[in-house]
């Protein structure tokens, strides 16, 4: 009889706990649903916030791109009134014997045109665009500098991407920099004769095309600088960039120029300034964050 009580009590505990168990069990797929649910709404809600969030900054972008095309329009009116009114007035007015002179109350300066070849100006901007200093000097009309500034800037793009192709990251630092401490950083670019010698002539043929060899030539002095800036000055040849950051927070690099020899550079804090933009995206992340600390006081 013991035994039977015994029997019947033990399986009335495990009914209990059977019971407490599923009950649990059911609990917990209820708070897994509710979970689930919630989550789902806050990526929902995620979603539609970045989706505001993208189609916001498109918008500014589009106002911005249209504000800014507004200013250079009310930029370029106002430049041409000033130029058509001075035109107007000093159209008829006969240059100076004795040249060159400056007559006060005239809106220009008499100069003869051989000294633009001993004048000095930044005609590039990185990306192969002219300045507007320089479209001015070439006094082009709008059309005309437009159709030159997107050709000369698909020509730089286009020596970019091969040289870019050309371009990687190794561990094998020149001697000026392997016996420093610090974190180190070597790039190098294999010879670009090839695209050096088309694309620069490419180039230059697409300038005197549009301006004429007797601007080209009286601005020589000026564009060659630049188009050695764009293009490379050693493209033909190895070249080889390694860089350390020192334990003053400060960076070093050192030059392999062929044969111009190795230069050495030291102290500067932003790394950018030393590599191409278009090769940046080659530098270590810590140097890039280090570049980007503040200076110290």
């Amino acid at each position: 009889m013991k035994r039977i009580l015994l029997i019947i009590t033990a399986l009335l505990a495990g009914g209990t706990i059977l019971r407490q168990r599923s009950e649990e069990s059911t609990r917990l797929r209820e708070v897994s649903a509710r979970l689930q649910g919630e989550v789902l709404t806050a990526s929902n809600r995620l979603a539609m916030a970045l989706s505001s969030v993208d189609s916001r900054r498109q918008q500014l972008a589009s106002e911005s791109a249209k504000s800014d095309s507004a200013i250079a329009e009310l930029h370029e009116a106002g430049r041409l009134r000033s130029q058509a009114s001075s035109s107007t007035e000093w159209a008829s007015v006969t240059p100076p014997t004795n040249l060159p002179a400056w007559t006060p109350e005239s809106p220009y300066i008499w100069l003869e045109k051989p000294l633009l070849k001993r004048m000095q100006l930044t005609v590039f901007l990185p990306n192969g665009d002219l300045t507007p200093t320089a479209t001015e000097f070439f006094a082009m009309e709008t059309d005309e500098a437009k159709s030159l500034r997107q050709t000369l800037k698909r020509i730089v793009a286009e020596h970019r991407r091969r040289e870019t192709a050309r371009a990687r990251v190794e561990q094998d630092h020149l001697p000026q920099i392997a016996m420093e401490k610090g974190q180190k950083f070597t790039l190098h670019i294999e010879p670009l004769a090839d695209v050096f010698t088309d694309l620069r002539r490419e180039f230059e043929a697409a300038l005197t095309l549009q301006l004429g060899t007797q601007r080209v030539e009286l601005l020589k002095r000026s564009i060659q600088p630049g188009l050695s800036d764009l293009f490379g000055r050693q493209a033909s040849q190895v070249r080889t960039r390694s860089f350390v950051l020192l334990p003053s927070g400060l960076f070093k690099m050192a030059e392999d120029r062929g044969n111009a020899g190795t230069s050495v550079s030291c102290c500067f804090r932003d790394i950018r300034s030393t590599v191409p933009e278009h090769l940046h995206h080659l530098i270590p992340p810590e140097f890039l964050a280090k570049s980007d600390e503040p200076a110290e006081p």
